[in-house]
């Protein structure tokens, strides 16, 4: 991946103005309070300690959840598997730990964002911010396509902490006060969260599913509509509506809605991919995906999304340690 060059973050803003997970329980069943009071717990930790402890200290969590409980991981191990190939039994398990570190470092970042507000934007690195700020200056909304990938609820807090607006599609989790803690972190930086109930839409009927999704989708329609900016992930198919497409080699579903959105509503399509580097986030914009919006809509959304696809395979494929979806993407295991 070329590096292209490189502005601090103040700076763009400043140039700009003038001119980034868990399923629950079904809605309504009793929830235990355990992983919420253990985020507690861990969120004290953080807020109190040097990052680079907390850091230090999310790698024993993650080498113990790894030697401890390998089952809980198989999802993740087969996406891997889809990304290497070729790799040995020994190379897949190194990847697999090294993965599970970044993940926790991913999640120490969270955590941090209740206290560390002015910490942020000064670990952002950003390179060729003009294949994002371009877009951001035509006035028409921008939709941020990227995946769960290295830190990139922590670019978006650091965006937001700098003075720009950007919301986040998220998934609902449970417990619900867990949910809520979360996100109240995530305020704190400035990120409207626009809630998406996972569990509740897959444990109702159609039609109190439909009336779920569609309170969701009509607020990232008015984001996008009134020329505003949304972050939305294409590598989990959430609500399980997802349409089969080639993912390094093999059909998986996509959330292909997403782009479809951004098509509707003739948003720019901007791809941002946020490497984890050592204690700082390394941000890189790449150039707009154009789109034909005369063009028959369906064929036009899966081609898009299909270019998307190919890009974060390369992504991918460079860092599969920074690449955290610990459910099953492919419909039956790989061999």
């Amino acid at each position: 991946m070329s590096a292209g060059r490189r502005m601090a973050p103040r700076r763009v803003l400043a140039r700009l103005r003038h001119g980034r997970d868990g399923a629950g329980a079904p809605a309504g069943s009793r929830e235990s309070m355990l992983p919420y009071y253990a985020y507690r717990a861990a969120e004290t930790l953080v807020g109190v300690l040097p990052q680079r402890a907390s850091y230090w200290l999310g790698d024993r969590v993650a080498d113990a959840l790894v030697l401890a409980a390998p089952s809980k991981l198989d999802a993740l191990r087969d996406n891997l598997r889809h990304v290497m190939p070729a790799a040995g039994e020994a190379a897949l398990r190194r990847t697999v730990r090294r993965n599970v570190r970044n993940l926790t470092h991913s999640w120490v970042d969270v955590m941090a964002m209740s206290s560390r507000r002015t910490d942020l934007p000064s670990r952002i690195d950003i390179d060729d911010f003009e294949n994002f700020g371009g877009p951001m200056k035509s006035g028409r909304g921008v939709v941020v396509m990227s995946m769960h990938y290295g830190s990139w609820e922590v670019g978006i807090a650091g965006w937001n902490a700098m003075g720009g607006e950007m919301a986040l599609l998220a998934e609902v989790l449970r417990p619900r006060r867990l949910f809520e803690r979360v996100i109240g972190g995530r305020s704190k930086q400035g990120v409207h969260v626009i809630p998406i109930d996972v569990a509740a839409i897959r444990n109702s009927d159609p039609e109190t599913a439909r009336r779920m999704g569609a309170s969701s989708t009509r607020e990232v329609f008015r984001v996008l509509r009134s020329g505003g900016v949304i972050a939305m992930a294409l590598d989990r198919d959430l609500t399980g509506t997802g349409e089969l497409l080639p993912f390094f080699g093999e059909p998986a579903p996509i959330p292909i809605g997403v782009v479809d959105i951004a098509v509707r509503t003739q948003a720019a399509i901007v791809p941002i991919i946020l490497h984890q580097a050592g204690t700082r986030v390394h941000a890189v914009p790449y150039p707009e995906i154009a789109y034909d919006s005369s063009a028959p809509r369906a064929a036009e959304v899966r081609r898009v999304t299909c270019e998307l696809l190919a890009l974060f395979e390369r992504v991918i494929r460079e860092h599969p340690d920074q690449w955290h979806v610990l459910d099953r993407i492919w419909p039956a295991p790989s061999t």
